[in-house]
């Protein structure tokens, strides 16, 4: 209803000839028409059609409707709009006004008002950084309505606090206006609703640029009613915030517009406090872009819900420290049943993970990922390692993913039904380019990459070398499940004098429980690889991929189906389109020599039929489903870097699989658990306690092994180090850590623990030149590290 009685109020304003319009200069305004108010720094006076005003010095107040024309220089003066007036039309005509202890403009509650540059002309409104009334230039009590337009300038400064703020049930809407806004807190504010329709908008602010968010947290006066939305439908943005570009607590919805965003200094900012937030577009419930042209550059996620995502079109180049899109529910993109390629346009220049959601799913558009984790992975934080809901549904558009490490990760489903993508990830043990813990099922489209093989659908595929290096496991956002615990030792031979203590025999049952937080991203958002703790760098590839490598793939006439030019290493090739027909032979060709024939064939579970290798071509026997693996672990191939390491640990009952068919060497591992661990191995009973890391937690504090915070947080490795060396009695031995690029990123805290770790064997490189020792650490890292850590 407000948003109406905004529209008709410059509707009806601009009809009667009281608006400034491209046709209307400020000299159009006289006392025949409008009420005419000039700022002195001594007083402010007025003359013309309206008396609708009170002057009290060089503050002025509204009282009935009219259009008021405001002109002059004043250093501490004031408009205010009293309670529940409307109908007003404020027209700045070349207006400097400054209050120096409260908002320079000011609609009392339930008051509605235009507010107007005149055209050509140039306004500015600010308050002083001493004020501590209103805390904002120009301020929108609870209830009123804000219109703000005209072809003029109107630059507001708010030196104490934001620039314009609206409270409780307030609307604000921007329409054609050029407006600067600069803030030491948030720019553009208003906790019910906020509508930019049109206009040029430039904001620099300390906090976020453009937000909607009820004060749920005023003791006095809770906003439990406001809905916290964001709606943008036209209009040149470009926000420089500190905080979030454009938050909304409610639902955030752009249709239209052309936004320059930058949060925190960008992408390659490093992140010290994990509670800061500085994403770009940012929603409490949805996020829904249908248009516009979106430019981000930030230090967190560049798109941000707390809900769902849906991108249904629009232009969207992404820069982001963590996640380019990221959804706590469902992520759409593109429109079901359209057969587009180019609506929407995504363009992911840098990212943690690309795309992540609950669900994903693509419809239709041309979206290109660049990664330094996962390209596009379906996890969630709240719901943990293993549902259900997980699933990566592909059946339109065209995608193209550069992952650092998985491709396409899904925690549980993976359907390709359309559509044509090409996706590479990191080629290791643990990372491939496509991976997954349930079903792949693919029933059409054109897919080219590696890693793990289809399992169910009804279009042939075909796949030449070292398929599912992964195993089965996701790679997701947090270890839930038991495979994490370690039995009780049976004595504890420790000693604080700095050497190893003696490992003791083990026996009894795991708790099997984990924490459920999502992963805490590398410093700076950005890593090289995905390599996994001892994993060695990406292996030099059997078919002799490597990048730059041309990789074709033909019939058995020599017609060229697929080519594309590798980014990497690659140890296997899937392929399929509708031209592969099951049971007919295909070449893999490298730089135009042949490296295996394949049989088409369509998903199956039993894959133990796979390609064939031409003697002397530089392939190798394929070794997905038939190869031999540790125990009963599908997961754990025995020729896998943490083969021995899984075998040490569950062997010696430190660590159990998290079924009796996969040990999930992706999966993390939470401080808590480790905490728990250790306190084990150290004989301690760790059963009982309101939480199930609580006796753990607090054996590691006392003894100064932990601080114990954040026992549901993921270990970093370098935390992982820490504790253990806090474990050995911190003995004496340093390594030299200049061979690693990133040694310089280790925490001071840790710098001796991962020297003595590096020293001993311990810890090694992700790959032969970097640490990362922010980076989270797995499963298969932490029984590496253990069976290590046992041999000194």
């Amino acid at each position: 209803m407000k948003k109406k009685l905004l529209a008709a109020l410059l509707a009806s304003a601009l009809a009667a000839g009281l608006l400034p319009t491209s046709a209307c200069a400020a000299s159009d305004y006289t006392t025949a028409n409008a009420t005419l108010i000039r700022f002195t720094d001594a007083a402010a006076k007025a003359s013309g059609k309206y008396t609708g005003y009170e002057i009290d010095g060089t503050d002025v107040s509204i009282t009935a409707a009219g259009t008021y024309v405001f002109s002059g220089d004043c250093d501490n003066g004031s408009i205010t709009v009293k309670k529940g007036v409307t109908g007003v039309t404020i027209v700045l005509n070349g207006l400097t006004l400054t209050n120096d202890d409260s908002a320079a403009i000011t609609l009392n509650k339930t008051a509605e008002a235009s507010l107007i540059a005149a055209a050509g002309t140039t306004n500015t409104v600010a308050d002083t950084k001493g004020s501590n009334d209103e805390n904002a230039a120009v301020k929108v009590k609870s209830g009123a309505a804000l219109a703000i337009g005209g072809t003029g300038t109107l630059t507001v400064d708010g030196n104490a606090k934001n620039g314009i703020k609206g409270a409780a049930d307030a609307v604000i809407t921007v329409a054609e206006v050029k407006l600067n806004i600069n803030a030491e807190n948030d720019g553009l504010s208003c906790d019910d609703e906020l509508n930019i329709t049109g206009g040029t908008l430039s904001i620099t602010a300390g906090g976020d640029a453009v937000k909607a968010s009820p004060d749920t947290s005023d003791t006095e006066n809770p906003d439990t009613t406001s809905l916290g939305n964001v709606a943008i439908s036209g209009g040149t943005l470009t926000l420089n915030a500190t905080g979030d570009g454009i938050q909304a607590d409610g639902d955030l919805t752009i249709s239209g517009g052309t936004f320059h965003v930058k949060t925190n200094g960008g992408h390659t900012t490093a992140l010290t406090d994990d509670s800061a937030s500085c994403k770009g577009f940012k929603a409490g419930g949805a996020l829904t872009v249908t248009g516009g042209t979106l430019t981000v550059d930030s230090a967190d996620d560049a798109l941000h819900a707390n809900a769902d995502v849906t991108i249904a079109g629009g232009t969207l180049t992404l820069a982001a420290g963590d996640d380019g899109v990221h959804a706590d529910n469902d992520l759409v993109i593109g429109t079901k049943g359209a057969s587009s390629t180019s609506t929407p346009r995504i363009n992911i220049t840098a990212s943690y993970e690309g795309l992540e959601g609950t669900t994903v799913t693509v419809y239709s558009g041309d979206i290109d990922v660049a990664a330094s984790d996962d390209g596009v992975n379906a996890a969630s934080s709240t719901l943990g390692e293993r549902s259900d809901k997980y699933a990566i549904s592909i059946a339109g558009g065209d995608l193209y993913i550069d992952a650092g490490s998985d491709g396409l990760d899904s925690n549980n489903d993976i359907n390709i039904t359309g559509g044509k993508v090409e996706v590479y990830g990191a080629d290791a043990m643990m990372d491939a380019a496509i991976d997954y813990d349930g079903t792949f099922t693919l029933s059409g489209g054109t897919l080219f990459g590696a890693g793990m093989e289809p399992s169910a659908g009804t279009q042939a595929y075909i796949a030449v070398g070292e398929t599912s290096p992964s195993g089965g496991m996701g790679g997701g956002p947090n270890g839930q499940g038991g495979g994490q615990g370690m039995t009780p030792p049976g004595d504890a031979n420790g000693s604080a004098d700095g050497n190893r203590p003696t490992p003791p025999s083990f026996s009894g049952s795991t708790d099997g429980t984990t924490g459920t937080t999502r992963p805490t991203k590398p410093s700076g958002g950005n890593t090289n690889g995905g390599q996994q703790g001892g994993a060695p760098a990406n292996r030099e590839s059997a078919l002799g991929i490597k990048e730059g490598s041309v990789i074709t793939v033909q019939d058995s006439s020599g017609k060229t189906l697929y080519t594309a030019t590798a980014l990497g290493s690659m140890s296997s090739v899937i392929f399929s389109s509708a031209d592969i027909k099951e049971g007919e032979t295909y070449t893999v060709l490298v730089d135009g020599t042949s490296v295996g024939t394949a049989e088409a064939k369509l998903g199956t579970t039993d894959s133990s039929s796979n390609s064939t290798f031409k003697p002397g071509q530089g392939g190798q026997p394929n070794q997905n489903g038939s190869q031999a693996t540790v125990g009963s672990f599908k997961d754990v191939p025995q020729n896998s870097w943490f083969a021995s390491a899984v075998q040490y640990v569950t062997s010696s009952s430190l660590m159990n699989g998290t079924s009796t068919t996969a040990f999930s060497p992706n999966a993390t591992m939470s401080r808590g658990m480790l905490m728990t661990v250790l306190a084990r191995y150290a004989g301690e009973s760790t059963e009982g306690g309101t939480v199930w890391y609580e006796k753990g937690m607090n054996w590691a504090k006392n003894k100064g092994i932990s601080d114990g915070s954040a026992p549901n947080r993921n270990i970093t490795r370098e935390q992982l180090a820490a504790m253990l060396y806090r474990y050995a009695g911190e003995p004496d031995g340093a390594a030299d850590l200049s061979a690693y690029a990133d040694a310089g990123s280790v925490s001071a805290y840790a710098e001796k623990a991962v020297q003595w770790c590096v020293k001993n064997g311990i810890l090694t490189g992700k790959t032969s030149s970097t640490l990362a020792p922010k980076a989270t650490a797995t499963r298969a890292e932490c029984a590496a590290m253990l069976q290590r850590f046992a041999s000194l």
